[in-house]
């Protein structure tokens, strides 16, 4: 099982709102567990995503929610796959200013 970690400036709400264009074709075959409890729950998924809400983080007056997530493939998705959800991942949940 293929799996990676991610540490998100977002937070829990931020992450449901954005986890359906997020996942694509994946969305229905995905489980989210956040801080023990699931908010998606897939029947068989393919991936699971698992997390825990870490402290926030302060840089002057701005507070920046952190979550930690990791995410887990089933070995019947090949390296491309997994390769492909984890950058459509990156894009819809990295956000940026300037």
């Amino acid at each position: 099982m293929q799996q990676i970690t991610r540490e998100m400036g977002c937070s829990i709400e931020d992450l449901v709102r954005w986890f359906p264009l997020a996942m694509g074709d994946f969305y229905s075959q995905t489980s989210l567990k956040i801080d023990g409890s699931y908010l998606i729950q897939a029947s068989q998924p393919l991936i699971v995503i698992t997390g825990f809400s870490r402290p926030t983080r302060q840089i002057a007056l701005l507070h920046i929610p952190v979550l930690q997530l990791n995410l887990s493939f089933v070995k019947s998705l090949s390296p491309t796959q997994c390769e492909q959800v984890i950058k459509r991942f990156d894009l819809y949940t990295r956000r940026g200013g300037g």
